[in-house]
């Protein structure tokens, strides 16, 4: 059969020229480069093919397809030459394995030795486990105790730097969920499975007053009377402001709080005016009182005997 091959290939050991490096190479001759070069001096088995096929880096007994054997650290070095040069390194030591970013000089993927399985897991759906291999959400944390808690530290805030978010099973035993700013004490928050909230601390909301809080006591507030008021509660059944608060139902607080506010006002306008209304009532008894004690002092005058004279 015809050989129809035109490119050249030499075999070389060491280069010919002055100061020429002592080398084992490959040239090809067409396109004038050496693609293959071992130098004098390097060390046993920098290269070896086993008969598997596997490839051994400072090892004869390659154990993966690449097997890269180092005496304190084995690495592997990455980099590009143009279009945005940026170089990486993967590697081992005793401490563990590492990525490094050799440009910008940081080290962001650190896996120590001993690590558990399933530290970090991404499943086939994009699910992220944090000690799990099977992560029923987008990110789950998982633990075998009877709790679980991730935390969020910001390590130059200038008190208190981390927060501890923790599920636990709780006093009930049913589940609660725990907020804890790290601080030396217990968490400010709980919140179980039915529902019972515990803070440590004042709840504050949003402060919208859309009801008109405190509106009552504008000169064009159009405040019912007592007895207007008093016959709508009745024919609604419910304070007509603070709307209707039904079993089971859910409640907006901020929105509800407004308007008890709304009708706590309306009280005490009503209050004062209840208030203004039994002044005059009094003050018109204590008149009443007044003339009856001077007619009885009238009447007694004209219908006692005149006393005896001697």
């Amino acid at each position: 059969m015809a050989n129809n091959a035109s490119w050249d290939w030499r075999l070389s050991a060491n280069e010919s020229t002055t100061f020429g490096a002592d080398a084992f190479f490959l040239t090809d001759v067409t396109s004038g480069t050496n693609p293959f070069w071992v130098t004098g001096g390097a060390p046993s088995n920098a290269l070896y093919v086993a008969s598997t096929g596997d490839i051994g880096l400072g090892t004869s007994l390659p154990q993966a397809d690449l097997h890269i054997l180092g005496s304190n650290l084995a690495k592997l070095r990455m980099e590009t030459s143009l279009g945005g040069l940026r170089t990486w390194e993967t590697g081992v030591s005793g401490a563990g394995y590492w990525v490094g970013d050799v440009t910008a000089g940081t080290t962001p993927l650190v896996v120590e030795g001993n690590v558990p399985s399933n530290t970090l897991y991404l499943d086939a759906t994009g699910n992220v486990g944090i000690g799990t291999s099977s992560p029923d959400a987008p990110f789950e944390v998982s633990d075998s105790n009877t709790f679980s808690f991730f935390r969020i530290t910001a390590e130059n805030a200038p008190v208190n730097r981390s927060v501890d978010i923790t599920f636990t099973q709780g006093p009930l035993t049913t589940g609660e969920m725990r907020y804890n700013i790290v601080d030396g004490d217990g968490p400010e928050m709980r919140l179980n499975a039915d529902g019972d909230m515990v803070l440590d601390g004042t709840l504050t909301t949003s402060g919208s007053c859309s009801v008109g809080c405190d509106a009552v006591f504008g000169a064009d507030y159009p405040l019912p009377s007592i007895e207007e008021h008093h016959a709508q509660t009745l024919a609604l059944g419910h304070l007509p402001n603070v709307g209707p608060t039904r079993d089971g139902e859910p409640w907006d607080v901020t929105d509800k709080m407004g308007r008890i506010l709304n009708e706590l006002e309306h009280a005490h306008l009503y209050i004062a005016e209840l208030e203004a209304r039994d002044r005059l009532t009094q003050a018109r008894l204590d008149r009443q009182q007044a003339e009856l004690a001077a007619l009885a002092a009238l009447v007694a005058r004209v219908t006692d005997p005149a006393p005896a004279t001697r």
